[in-house]
């Protein structure tokens, strides 16, 4: 296909700050800065705002490009200075959205303060001082910030390589690992639904022209990360550069110090399958060693809207520049996890643990989920989980064979016996006798949310989800197939760069149908087969899911910081199978009739879901905010 080219300069905005597990971004200073000196007077009525980047730093009299202000508005801008005096440029002098300008020249031994102004000429009043002494240089010792690090210096670069005969998944060779730089000696990297591909058309002016790389759009679990670059010390400011073939938008791009992750703002093309140039400079508010930098789906698109996958190349890492600021210490703030309901206050025969494990690709160590568990109808009451790409590492292969196994955290007398009991081989369920049927071992966190890795030994992320306490009895083909359809339309729809947020429960109203654990059906006697160790258990009239995320997806955001219209939340609500064999029933579609507010859910539970967000949230049962029309 033809690909044409256009070049863009990366411009500042605080649009996004994205951070997993999510925190307060830091540079989220300068938007409440912003909206401080607005008071509600400056701004348009019709929303529109420009605004500089309030800074002060003395003239650069080597290099005038980097006397740079940023500006951070959603409408067309110009440039105006105070006091007003001739002898003044500035480069663009106008504008629009999010940009920046740099002053090319001023008057010697004055001080000036530069701002912004919409169309209509409304200004806000805050800005950036620039000076210029009387003499003949400039202190770029100051003003570059990178102490004895020449600017300009490579850090990091990678071009892909000679193209590929034929495109394959990044995971599965490395001869397009030709990374170069002062530190590129100890870089990894990790990959999933990435393929490196030949036939570049050497459209994009200044691009390499080999191999390049194509990431899949469809799913929003797919990324590229290029892991460890070292820093050279002390230095702070930097500027990152590559070639893109998807719009702005498309693609998280964010930058981590290994312990946490913060979002670049970029401007890549206006369109889809358009190459343009993408430069970030970015300013780290103190020096760290080394840097991780991932590309990662915005969104789960639609094939057709991103057939050609989401396209990039030669990946640069220099010195000098900076611009917006990158911090990645302590907000001061720490929250519950979002996805956590509120502690029952009646625990008598129930019991709460959380799981931790490692990431497959990525080695992050993390919550896999929480549940509570009833001891005395030895059942899962919730699991609650995050759901985020990370999760997701090493695929959605199923162990072979599956890990049954019992939670190490409880006693046998305290959870289902699903696994294969020792001296007896057969497969072991919970079975009730009236009607006699054998339950399915049902997830509730889904073995498929977890990546497996190796099929033949798989990671410990995904064998904690075959333990007894996140399995249930389930039954009937009517049911499991709109649980199953829910796991995939949540997986695949709904996860996000902010992370979901996810709870699964068991429900128990009346009628519940008594059953034992450590059974099977002997189908010639039609009896149920135990071995001694066999207990009663209960097994569920209901069954249901509830989500949580930012509407937005990629605000960088946590939860609890955001307010009730920023985020969007819904549960999904099913009877469970009652023992009779439906197997020739139709199978429902999932559909919005499914469809129940948290509110409501909590109503038929008992449990408090969500604490941290508003009521109104919790209210929300909107189809459309979950692609049902």
């Amino acid at each position: 296909m033809k690909q044409t080219f256009t070049h863009s300069s990366i411009c500042f905005t605080l649009r996004r700050i994205w951070k997993f597990p999510t925190l307060l971004p830091g540079l989220f200073v300068l938007l409440l800065t912003f909206f401080t000196a607005c008071g509600g007077d400056d701004g348009a009525e019709d929303g529109t705002y420009a605004v500089v980047e309030a800074a002060s730093f003395t003239f650069n009299e080597n290099d005038p490009t980097k006397n740079v202000i940023q500006v951070l508005a959603n409408t067309e801008w110009t440039v105006y200075w105070t006091p007003e005096t001739s002898g003044v440029s500035v480069s663009p002098a106008t504008g629009s959205g999010n940009g920046s300008f740099y002053v090319a020249d001023m008057p010697a031994g004055q001080t000036l303060k530069f701002g912004v102004k919409t169309a209509s000429g409304k200004a806000v009043s805050q800005f950036a001082t620039v000076t210029r002494t009387s003499g003949s240089g400039g202190d770029d010792e100051e003003d570059d910030g990178d102490d004895d690090t020449p600017t300009g210096e490579i850090v990091f670069s990678l071009d892909f390589g000679a193209a590929p005969a034929s495109a394959d998944f990044a995971d599965s060779f490395t001869s397009w690992q030709t990374q170069t730089g002062s530190g590129a000696g100890s870089v990894g990297y990790a990959s999933y639904g990435v393929k490196i591909r030949s036939g570049y058309d050497g459209a994009s002016a200044g691009a390499s022209g080999k191999g390049y790389a194509t990431m899949t759009a469809t799913k929003a679990t797919n990324y590229f990360t290029v892991k460890n670059i070292s820093l050279p010390a002390g230095v702070q400011n930097f500027t990152l550069s590559f070639y893109a073939a998807f719009a702005t938008g498309d693609v998280v791009l964010s930058v981590s110090d290994g312990s946490s992750t913060r979002a670049l703002t970029y401007q890549a093309s206006s369109s889809y399958n358009v190459w343009s140039e993408v430069t970030v400079g970015f300013t780290l508010a103190n020096p760290v060693s080394n840097l991780t930098i991932t590309l990662a789906p915005s969104q789960a698109f639609n094939y057709n809207d991103r057939q050609y996958g989401l396209n990039f190349d030669d990946i640069v890492l220099t010195t000098g520049g900076g611009g917006q600021q990158i911090d990645f210490g302590s907000t001061g703030k720490e929250y519950r996890w979002a996805e956590l309901p509120a502690t029952p206050a009646d625990m008598t025969n129930r019991k709460i643990h959380t799981f931790w494990s490692t990431t497959v690709s990525t080695k992050q160590h993390l919550r896999n989920y929480t549940y509570c568990y009833d001891t005395k109808r030895h059942c899962p009451l919730w699991i609650a989980h995050p759901q985020h790409a990370c999760y997701e590492e090493g695929g959605r292969t199923r162990p072979k064979p599956e890990p049954w196994a019992a939670d190490p955290n409880m006693t046998q007398a305290e959870q289902a016996i699903i696994w294969i009991w020792p001296g007896d081989n057969r497969d072991k369920y919970v079975v009730s006798e009236s009607p006699l049927y054998r339950w399915g071992r049902g997830h509730m966190l889904a073995s498929g949310y977890r990546g497996c890795g190796d099929a033949n030994n798989p990671a410990e992320i995904n064998v904690q989800t075959f333990y007894s306490c996140n399995i249930a009895p389930q039954g009937g083909e009517v049911f499991s197939s709109l649980w199953l359809q829910a796991e995939q339309h949540i997986q695949d729809n709904y996860v996000c760069a902010d992370t979901l947020y996810c709870v699964s429960g068991a429900h128990f109203d009346e009628g519940a149908i008594a059953a034992y654990d450590g059974s099977w059906v002997n189908t010639n006697a039609q009896t149920r087969g135990h071995i001694d160790e066999s207990k009663p258990c209960e097994v569920p009239t209901h069954y249901y899911k509830l989500i949580l995320r930012t509407r937005n997806g990629n605000t960088g955001k946590a939860i609890q910081d955001c307010s009730a219209s920023e985020l969007i939340a819904v549960g999904f609500w099913f009877e469970n199978g009652d023992g009779t064999d439906d197997s020739g029933a139709a199978k429902p579609t999932l559909d919005a009739s499914y469809l129940k507010s948290v509110a409501w859910i909590e109503q038929q539970t008992g449990f408090t879901f969500f604490p941290d967000v508003p009521p109104s949230v919790k209210q929300q049962c909107n189809p459309s905010d979950w692609k049902f029309f």
